[in-house]
């Protein structure tokens, strides 16, 4: 999995770092006008209607989108022409209904995960349904059992990886336990430019293509007039016989990744705004296939009060790293 950097530092210095500067009243994490995923805040314009849905009845439709997010056009699966999918708003208690249909010429499926549901509602093609066929619709019927910060994505093929991917907030019976002025769903995920299924039978064919980082016989001699000869050759030989590699961090590096907070690249510049001394909370999502983000704002601690969609006893600290699939809720007060 691939380790990168979620900061308010700027740009310029790694196209792994997603934000920059603390000024003007904006916690620079993305254009909360542009996806309508803030609340209290400014609300979003008529042409960005859809991007938050919310009540008991959803209509979602699977389909592909054109995309360009580093110069070379591509195609994304989407939900309702959105890269991420809309944000689905639930209220704990509710019976939920959403209609999913699939305009792909190939099968798809949602999977709600991390929610509490019956099995035929889970998503998982082969395992607890059949998925949706091309031209299908699948209706989905359950009750919210829960609260907090989830996501959705597909289970079919390498479509979670092309873009199909949103995120879930349900609110609670008896109100948040953790009270915030403000609130911003951060969903950080990644592209590439190609193909996934290559992808796939090119990590089969060799599992460390993507690693640029594997030791070398000048970092053998190096390591050698540092630390001596024999310990030198009891660590590659440790690595050797566990068949592994120590700078194997991620089976897909940056160097096929660019990688997104919300949809956006790091040079979109992604922006949530908020008033001097409020309490925001911002929902943490990864979203991506494989990789690691280390989140820090600098100058800002970030306290933590909610993971997986569990309220948990706050923790402050200055960074934390989220996994694949992973959901953090942290309070930062600018």
């Amino acid at each position: 999995m691939d380790r990168s950097d979620l900061t308010l530092e700027g740009l310029s210095r790694s196209r792994r770092r997603f934000v920059q500067g603390l000024a003007g009243g904006v916690l620079v994490l993305g254009s909360a006008r542009r996806f309508g995923w803030a609340a209290a805040a400014a609300p979003a314009p008529a042409s960005d209607v859809g991007a938050v849905l919310s009540g008991t009845e959803f209509n979602l439709e699977i389909g592909a989108l054109a995309v360009n997010f580093t110069g070379q056009p591509g195609i994304a699966t989407a939900v309702n022409g959105r890269l991420p999918a809309p944000l689905l708003r639930w209220r704990e208690g509710d019976a939920i209904t959403l209609r999913v249909s699939n305009r792909l010429a190939a099968p798809s499926s949602i999977h709600w995960h991390g929610i509490i549901l019956p099995a035929d509602m889970d998503g998982v093609p082969g395992l607890s349904f059949d998925g949706i066929g091309a031209g299908e619709t699948y209706v989905y019927r359950f009750r919210v059992n829960q609260s907090g910060t989830y996501w959705y994505h597909s289970h079919s093929r390498f479509q979670e990886q092309t873009g199909l991917y949103g995120p879930i907030v349900i609110e609670p019976r008896r109100g948040e336990r953790h009270s915030a002025d403000r609130e911003h769903v951060v969903l950080l995920s990644e592209w590439t430019d190609r193909d996934p299924e290559h992808i796939y039978r090119t990590l089969k064919r060799q599992s460390n293509y993507f690693n640029f980082g594997r030791h070398t016989v000048g970092d053998f001699l190096n390591d050698a007039r540092r630390q001596g000869w024999k310990p030198t050759v009891t660590d590659r030989l440790m690595w050797g016989q566990m068949r592994m590699d120590p700078t194997d961090l991620a089976d897909v590096s940056g160097y096929a990744y660019t990688y997104l907070m919300n949809g956006t690249t790091p040079a979109g510049n992604w922006t949530g705004l908020f008033r001097r001394s409020e309490r925001v909370r911002l929902r943490f999502i990864n979203g991506s296939s494989m990789s690691f983000f280390d989140v820090r704002i600098p100058g800002l601690k970030l306290t933590v009060v909610a993971a997986d969609g569990q309220d948990v006893e706050p923790v402050t600290v200055d960074e934390f790293r989220i996994g694949t699939a992973e959901v953090y809720d942290v309070i930062v007060e600018p």
